[in-house]
């Protein structure tokens, strides 16, 4: 079997070496997809392809998509599934993924930078001025805190900030049980007129679409907004515009539309944050040598117990 990895940067040293006593292993220089896809039986992905028909189709051996993510929305699940092709990730993998820290605490991360004007408050040489003043920001002790999504992300993330001192709410479309400490919300919509910031923590089912529409977005004047789960989420474009018109006390994204392709939003976005509180990471949340090197170990674990299926 031949095992292709799209992109090679940090691969997991023990996770290669594993795959190498599998079969031969390819990495992906940058340059002829098409002849690098030709003869592999195994791809290994992470977000900066879209893997649909225009990758898949010059892969005619391929039998097995492995992606260490636990969102699927960079692969098109139902060629997919026309080609008989196994996807294998994370996605329900619970009691793996509590031990994986880096989205929480990029989310964290993020709540800080907004409440504590960081955007504008590191200095540069082009952005020198020392005035402590103009840079005054908020506490989250004691800040009201609604949590859209109760998963892995953010029930680890409802523990940091409740060990900080905010009151923290959620909502969840599951009737999940939570810390005592922790209001549930019967609606996005109640949890936002209850809350200073709101923060996007769910995962995006295609077959339910967007949960923050133009009436949340409404809802959200004067408020914080934090989204690293998914930009399809979100009407994005609805928040672009409101963002813009001065409606948000801050808001902080990981993640874009379109991330693998056009990356159709990125400009506004970035010219938005030139003068507001508006902070912009490239979907860097589970980006850390420690989580990418165990989830892509954890997958190569998962394909060889499924090779040993065959």
């Amino acid at each position: 079997m031949i095992t292709g990895i799209l992109e090679p940067s940090h691969f997991s040293d023990s996770a290669l070496a594993q795959l190498k006593k599998i079969g031969k292993v390819k990495l992906f220089d940058g340059d002829n997809l098409k002849s690098f896809l030709k003869d592999v039986s195994i791809l290994f992905v992470r977000l900066n392809h879209r893997i649909d028909a225009s990758i898949l189709d010059h892969a005619k051996n391929l039998e097995i998509i492995c992606t260490p993510t636990t969102g699927l929305n960079h692969i098109d699940l139902d060629y997919c599934k026309k080609r008989h092709i196994k996807i294998l990730s994370l996605k329900g993998e619970t009691a793996f993924l509590k031990t994986i820290r880096a989205t929480p605490e990029h989310t964290l991360g993020l709540i800080l930078a907004l409440y504590r004007n960081y955007h504008s408050a590191f200095l540069t040489l082009q952005n020198n001025e020392w005035n402590r003043e103009n840079h005054k920001g908020y506490e989250i002790f004691n800040s009201n805190i609604g949590i859209i999504g109760l998963g892995r992300v953010g029930t680890i993330l409802s523990g940091y900030l409740l060990k900080m001192g905010a009151h923290v709410g959620y909502y969840d479309i599951a009737d999940k049980r939570a810390a005592a400490k922790l209001r549930k919300y019967r609606s996005v919509a109640d949890l936002i007129k209850h809350s200073d910031t709101i923060v996007l923590c769910s995962s995006y089912d295609a077959n339910v679409g967007s949960i923050i529409r133009q009436k949340e977005i409404d809802l959200m004047n004067g408020k914080y907004f934090v989204n690293t789960a998914r930009a399809e989420l979100t009407d994005e474009e609805y928040l672009v515009q409101m963002a813009g018109k001065d409606h948000f006390k801050g808001i902080a994204i990981d993640v874009i539309s379109e991330e693998q392709t056009t990356q159709r939003t990125l400009k506004q976005w970035l010219t938005l944050g030139l003068n507001r509180n508006i902070i912009v990471t490239p979907h860097i949340g589970g980006a850390t040598y420690t989580s990418m090197c165990r989830t892509e170990e954890f997958i190569v674990g998962k394909l060889k117990s499924e090779i040993g299926k065959k």
